[in-house]
C-alpha cells in the first residue's frame, strides 16, 4: 500500500458510554479504502464497540463517522447500510432450519406473480448463488444452512453483507469482521482469510477485530490498538513486530519462557511458532512436574456413544494437565459432554477419586457436580452462561447448595464473598454484578464462565477452547489460573485447536481422530508434526485399506 493511503472512513472523536463504564473516549481512527485494518485490544478495550458504531449498531455519545463525502446520522442501521457499511458479527446471527437462499434474502425476499403474492424460490437461489459463489463455489445454496460446518457458515454470513447495491444505496464498500475465525478450524480460517483480502483487492475495506496475532502478520495491512477505551496507535503492520503490538495493547512486555514441564527442554528449539503471541510463551516456562507416583483423579473406561465415542479410556492425576489433540470433528467436545453426563447416549465408566460418576442421568450434570467436575464448554451461549440471570447468579448457581445453611436456607454473605471473590480475579469488567451477560463483551463472557469453575472445590477441570474469543493479555492470566487449578491437586483436561497452546500447558497429550484415541505424547515426541500424524491416522489407515482391498 501507499504511505498515504486515501481515506474512506473516518470515526472521529468518537466517545461512547454504557452506564458506569466508558467504552471509548475521544477515539479517532481513519480507514483506508482497499485495506484490511486491525482492530486490536484487551477484553474491554472497545474494538467491537467502535465496529458497532461504524456500522451504526450504537449511537455515540460525541463524535462522528463519514464515509467519502458523506456524513452518517448516528447510531442509523439503514443510513450505514446504505452508504455500504456492513458488519459480519461473531456470533453467526443465522437460521439454521432454511435453506443459504432463503438466508441471503430474508431481509429482500424476491417475489412474483399478480401483486408479489408468490415466493420466487429460482430468483431466491439465482440471487444466493451469485453471492455465494463468488467466495466458495463449493456450497449448495438449496441445503438447509445448519447442515453446514461452521466455517462454510461463516461465508454465507460474508455473502450477506456484500449483497448488490439497491436503490438510492452503495454496495458493501466497508465490512466489519467482528473475531471472524473465533470459531472455525485452521483450513476454514485460512480459507477466511483469503477471502478476505480477495475483498480487499476488489476494493473493499475491511476492519479486521481479532485477537490472534498471527492472522493479523498474515492478513492485515495497517493495525490501530486501542486500550482501555483509548486510541493508542496506528502501525502499518510491516513496520510492528508481535512483542511492540502486545506492549501497545496492555501497557507492558511479557516475558518469554520455554514451555511448562521441564528444563531440560529449555535449551530445545520451541514447539511454539514465532507468529503466536508472547502471552503462549510467557507461560509456557516453569519447573513445575506433576506430582509423581499421586493416584489417579479422573478415571475413563471404555466410554463410547453412537457415532460420537468409540472405546476412549484415559486416566488423568492430580496435578496433571492433559491435552487432548485433533482435527474438528475428532471428538474432543464429545468426550468432554460424556464425561460431564451431557450425553445421554454415552455407556462406560467415569471415576472421581476412585468413586464412579453415574452415566444413567445422563442429560443432567448433577451428578459429576457433585463430584467436583467443573466444565468450561466450547459454545458460551449455548451451553455456558445464562442470559436471563445476572453475573452473580451465573457464577452462583453450581455451588448454591455448598453455601446454603443446614436448613438449606441461602447465605448471602458466603454469596456475595465468592462473586466478588471471582469477579477481582478475573477482572470481569462490568457494570455491577448483577449486569447480564449480554452487556459484557465476548471477552468478559468468557472470563465469567472460566471464572464460575475455577475454584478449590474443583477436583477435576474440563476445558473446551478456555482461552476462545480472550486477548493476549487475559490469555497469560488465564494460563497461570489453569496452572495454579492443577498444582492444588486438580486434574485438568484440556481440549484446544492452537496447538501451541496445548504444547505450552500440557503434561501429556492425547490425540483423538473419528471418536477414538490414536496415541499419545510425551517429552519430546510433544510436537506439532507427531499431533496432525496422530490426528489422521484413522483417516490414512481407512484410505490403507481401500488401497490394499483394491490390489488384492
Amino acid at each position: 500500500m501507499n504511505a498515504d493511503p486515501p481515506n474512506l472512513v473516518i470515526a472521529a472523536r468518537i466517545s461512547k458510554r454504557f452506564g458506569i463504564t466508558q467504552a471509548l473516549e475521544d477515539v479517532t481512527v481513519r480507514f483506508a479504502a482497499g485495506e484490511v485494518h486491525a482492530l486490536m485490544g484487551e477484553n474491554g478495550a472497545g474494538k467491537s464497540t467502535l465496529g458497532k458504531i461504524i456500522a451504526g449498531l450504537h449511537k455515540p455519545d460525541t463524535g462522528t463517522v463519514t464515509i467519502g463525502d458523506r456524513l452518517l446520522r448516528p447510531g442509523s442501521i439503514d443510513d450505514a447500510f446504505e452508504a455500504g457499511i456492513r458488519i459480519v458479527h461473531q456470533e453467526l446471527a443465522q437460521c439454521p432450519n432454511l435453506s443459504v437462499a432463503e438466508n441471503l434474502c430474508l431481509h429482500d425476499v424476491p417475489r412474483s406473480g399478480p401483486g408479489g403474492i408468490l415466493v420466487d424460490r429460482r430468483a431466491m437461489a439465482d440471487r444466493a448463488a451469485r453471492l455465494v459463489h463468488k467466495l466458495d463455489p463449493s456450497i449448495d445454496v438449496l441445503a438447509p444452512l445448519g447442515a453446514l460446518a461452521p466455517g462454510r457458515r461463516q461465508i454465507c454470513q460474508i455473502a450477506a453483507s456484500i449483497d448488490e447495491a439497491k436503490a438510492g444505496g452503495h454496495a458493501a464498500r466497508l465490512i466489519v469482521f467482528d473475531e471472524p475465525t473465533s470459531s472455525l478450524s485452521v483450513a476454514e480460517a485460512d480459507r477466511l482469510l483469503a477471502i478476505t483480502r480477495r475483498l480487499a483487492a476488489d476494493g473493499i475495506t475491511v476492519v479486521y477485530v481479532s485477537h490472534r496475532m498471527g492472522e493479523i502478520f498474515q492478513v492485515c495491512d495497517r493495525v490501530t490498538v486501542l486500550r482501555d477505551g483509548k486510541y493508542v496507535a496506528t502501525t502499518p503492520v510491516k513496520d510492528i513486530d508481535e512483542p511492540t503490538l502486545v506492549e501497545q495493547m496492555i501497557g507492558r512486555r511479557l516475558s518469554s519462557p520455554t514451555r511448562r514441564g521441564s528444563s531440560d527442554l529449555q535449551s530445545a528449539p520451541s514447539p511454539i511458532g514465532a507468529g503466536e503471541s508472547a502471552a503462549l510463551r510467557a507461560l509456557a516456562g516453569g519447573e513445575h512436574r506433576p506430582p509423581a507416583g499421586g493416584g489417579p483423579r479422573l478415571q475413563v473406561r471404555s466410554l463410547s456413544s453412537p457415532g460420537r465415542l468409540h472405546n476412549v479410556s484415559l486416566t488423568v492425576r492430580g496435578g496433571e494437565i492433559l491435552g487432548i489433540g485433533g482435527l474438528v470433528g475428532a471428538g474432543r467436545s464429545e468426550l468432554l459432554d460424556a464425561i460431564f453426563s451431557l450425553d445421554p447416549g454415552a455407556r462406560g465408566e467415569v471415576l472421581v477419586d476412585s468413586e464412579p460418576v453415574s452415566l444413567a442421568s445422563a442429560g443432567s450434570p448433577r451428578g459429576p457436580i457433585a463430584r467436583g467436575v467443573g466444565y468450561v464448554p466450547e459454545d458460551r451461549r449455548l451451553q455456558g452462561l445464562f442470559f436471563l440471570l445476572g453475573i452473580d447468579e451465573n457464577i452462583l448457581l453450581p455451588f448454591m447448595p455448598r453455601l446454603a445453611s443446614r436448613l438449606g436456607l441461602r447465605s448471602r454473605f458466603a454469596e456475595r464473598a465468592l462473586v466478588s471473590e471471582k469477579i477481582g480475579d478475573f477482572r470481569v469488567k462490568a457494570a455491577s454484578t448483577s449486569s447480564l451477560p449480554g452487556e459484557l463483551s465476548g471477552g468478559n463472557q468468557q472470563k465469567l464462565l472460566i471464572a464460575r469453575w475455577m475454584g478449590r472445590q474443583t477436583k477435576v477441570l474440563l476445558l473446551d477452547e478456555p482461552t476462545r474469543g480472550i486477548d493476549v493479555g487475559t490469555k497469560a492470566e488465564v494460563y497461570r489460573l489453569v496452572r495454579a487449578a492443577a498444582e492444588d491437586g486438580a486434574a485438568v483436561v484440556l481440549v484446544s485447536s492452537e496447538m501451541p497452546e496445548l504444547l505450552a500447558l500440557s503434561d501429556r497429550i492425547v490425540v483423538m481422530c473419528e471418536g477414538r484415541i490414536t496415541g499419545e505424547l510425551t517429552g519430546d515426541d510433544m510436537t506439532q508434526a507427531n499431533i496432525l500424524r496422530l490426528a489422521t491416522a484413522d483417516e490414512a489407515d481407512q484410505a490403507r485399506r481401500v488401497r490394499q482391498a483394491a490390489t488384492a
